[in-house]
């Protein structure tokens, strides 16, 4: 999987998106006019006066005009054409779906947090302390490490017995995991993880935000449905298919407000297959893919064959029971519903076909179900342990930086594991509690100098909560032996925790980082890099989601801010050899796709953390496939004298991060034979 060409086929698939949007609106609008003037035009037939009231001459005027409509379809469209009429269905039906996208395209601005609410989610704590969501929490942290993205907020819906996972967001920054209740009680932590990785494989392949644009599009086609049935029964769920008006049990239950509702539902019923059908077309492909990347991910095909085969054998299967569950039924692990009447209307590709794929063995035989044993936590306690202890020596990854950028393996996920595990018991309790958390960051920031690490401490004890200002330093001492590759990683692992701040304590927090960092006057590579790390995780949550579209379309158009970061880059691996850095810089200017272009080294005196930082922001808005030539260019920089130094790896994890390019953050994650290879 190539994290670039997936972001490039995302951008696709959203103008893709917008043409089958703009078509569903025509056939819509189109049909809404012809089957309310049919309707019309039905009141004035000759056996409809005065048995209007009569759903069986009703029916039959109908059919007697679609046979005619049949037979002679000019001469019935001459018949029912009102141009009056044509003009004012078009314009409501275009402003009902203008407004209704707009609407939903609005309340899904702040991220994927607002589709875990919409579904009734309640948000899983960092300090936890039921033993399921400690299992997820686990599970969700090592992945995410693992593909150097940022920790997603991790729900759970409670009220949901099926088995059924969703992802959403605009950015890798403000993503949201949602479990149901009985994933968590049905899956063993093998199977929780494939469907963890199954949703991580589009997180990064880009498809969580493709998800939520066709979520808000979608709305526009889609609103009346619900609003109908608000309307007729007082709930926007669906009808159970296996509910009967006779069965003893059941009731009918109608509104005052019915008639108008029927209505809605009628238009709601010209939309919904044109929804469906956007639906499946855009995200059915992209399952098989998630599947395969899943396994990819993990090594492990029976952890999500296992997970899929038990939704086939549970009788609630994968369906929610969430009134909104419909609304996002395209970002689903699994259909939420009963399968529809058309199956290439369905989001997701059948069950046992996708068992199938990954598990060639497989008779079609779904196994039935059975909860997990009351120990199974301990168990699974005991199996990451085993695994901590084999992995803790010297643990090294073959790949290179390019291919590092938004890549998972299971190498990956279980180093990440066993640096979890290798944490002192002190500093996993610490990540637990938003105070912890900010005293593990502030720990990494102490200086090694002493006059310098007591001014740090002055503003500590001015700031920081007072019953964590003596573990503080207990914890910078025990992070310190740690060493340098768990530095980035417990910054991820605080994330999580300092996401329940307040907005005024993560205000508070900032300037508190802020002070630490400029205490002695220089920013060193290494506080930078974790300054612009967790400042643009929490800044998503905190104030939203970077929603701004690429405006630089070619290398050409940042030439100068790419000059700038070769040239840092060739400096902070040469540290004073000018001659050697400009060598290195000779070399991956060669690698910049800009036939023709001349760029010029900057020298020492021309460049600082700032004129970086600048650079590195107009950089961002620039399309997946010139990030990742000037991704490349930097590793090239970097690999000149075949060797990663520990300031060069900081500064690469500063540039992949700004430019939203997941990269694992582990310090000998690229092996510079490779590198200097690589074309």
């Amino acid at each position: 999987m190539d994290f670039f060409d997936q972001e490039a086929r995302a951008r696709k698939q959203t103008r893709r998106l917008i043409w089958l949007f703009g078509l569903a609106v025509l056939v819509t609008v189109t049909l809404t006019n012809l089957v309310l003037a049919v309707v019309i035009h039905a009141f004035k037939h000759p056996m409809f006066p005065g048995v209007w009231w009569n759903p069986i001459i009703f029916l039959i005027t109908l059919l007697d005009l679609c046979g005619e409509a049949v037979v002679f379809p000019m001469d019935f469209l001459k018949l029912i054409w009102n141009p009056y009429l044509f003009c004012w269905v078009t314009l409501i039906s275009l402003t009902s779906v203008a407004l209704g996208s707009l609407y939903k395209i609005r309340l899904l601005s702040a991220g994927g947090s607002v589709v875990a609410e919409l579904l009734d989610g309640r948000g899983v704590e960092a300090g936890t302390s039921d033993l399921d969501e400690q299992r997820l929490r686990n599970v969700v942290e090592e992945i995410a490490i693992a593909s150097g993205t940022p920790v997603p907020e991790i729900y759970v819906l409670d009220n949901e017995r099926g088995i059924n996972a969703f992802s959403a967001g605009h950015t890798r920054d403000d993503v949201a995991i949602g479990v149901t209740r009985g994933c968590l009680k049905l899956l063993t932590r093998d199977e929780l993880q494939g469907v963890i990785a199954h949703e991580f494989s589009h997180i990064l392949n880009g498809d969580t935000r493709l998800n939520l644009r066709l979520m808000g599009l979608m709305h526009g086609l889609f609103w009346p449905t619900p609003v109908g049935r608000i309307l007729v029964r007082g709930s926007p769920q669906a009808r159970d298919p296996d509910e009967s008006i006779f069965d003893e049990d059941t009731t009918p239950f109608f509104l005052p407000t019915a008639p108008i509702g029927i209505l809605f539902l009628l238009v709601g019923g010209i939309s919904s297959p044109c929804v469906r059908l956007i639906k499946s077309l855009i995200c059915r492909k992209r399952e098989w893919l998630a599947d395969a990347a899943a396994v990819q991910f993990t090594r492990n095909p029976t952890g999500i064959a296992g997970a899929l085969k038990k939704i086939g054998g549970l009788y609630k299967q994968g369906r929610l029971d969430t009134p909104n569950a419909e609304t996002a039924s395209h970002l689903y692990f699994a259909n939420s519903a009963y399968d529809p009447l058309f199956n290439f209307q369905s989001t997701h590709p059948p069950l046992a076909k996708r068992v199938l794929a990954i598990d060639p063995a497989f008779d079609g035989q779904f196994p039935k179900v059975k909860t997990l044993p009351p120990n199974q936590y301990e168990r699974d306690q005991v199996y990451e342990e085993t695994l901590a202890r084999v992995l803790a020596v010297g643990q090294k990854f073959p790949e290179t930086l390019v291919a590092d950028a938004g890549g998972l393996t299971a190498d990956h996920i279980k180093a990440a594991a066993a640096m979890r595990f290798g944490l002192p018991e002190e500093v996993k309790q610490a990540l637990r509690v938003p105070a912890g958390a900010a005293g593990v960051v502030c720990s990494l920031l102490l200086s090694e100098d002493d006059a310098v690490r007591a001014r740090q401490m002055e503003i500590l004890r001015a700031n920081l909560n007072p019953a964590w200002l003596e573990r503080t330093a207990a914890l910078a001492s025990q992070i310190q032996a740690l060493g340098v590759k768990y530095k980035l990683a417990l910054a991820e692992f605080a994330v999580p925790a300092l996401r329940e701040y307040s907005l005024d304590e993560y205000a508070a927090f900032n300037e508190t980082v802020r002070k630490l960092i400029e205490c002695d006057g220089a920013i060193e590579l290494f506080e930078y890099t974790l300054m612009k790390m967790v400042a643009r995780q929490l800044r998503a949550y905190f104030e939203g989601p970077d929603l701004d579209r690429a405006r630089y379309g070619r290398v050409q158009d940042v030439l100068p801010e790419c000059a700038l970061l070769l040239s840092a880059l060739a400096h902070v691996g040469q540290e004073d050899d000018e001659p050697a850095a400009r060598t290195a810089f000779a070399q991956g200017q060669q690698f910049l796709d800009a036939p023709g272009a001349q760029i010029q080294f900057v020298p020492r005196s021309g460049w600082d953390l700032d004129r970086v930082d600048a650079a590195l922001a107009r950089l961002a808005k620039c399309p997946a496939g010139v990030q990742r030539n000037i991704l490349l260019a930097c590793g090239k920089t970097v690999a000149a004298d075949g060797q990663v130094t520990e300031r060069e790896a900081e500064l690469l994890r500063a540039i992949a991060d700004s430019l939203d390019c997941p990269m694992p953050p582990f310090v000998d994650a690229i092996r510079t034979e490779e590198m200097a290879q690589e074309t």
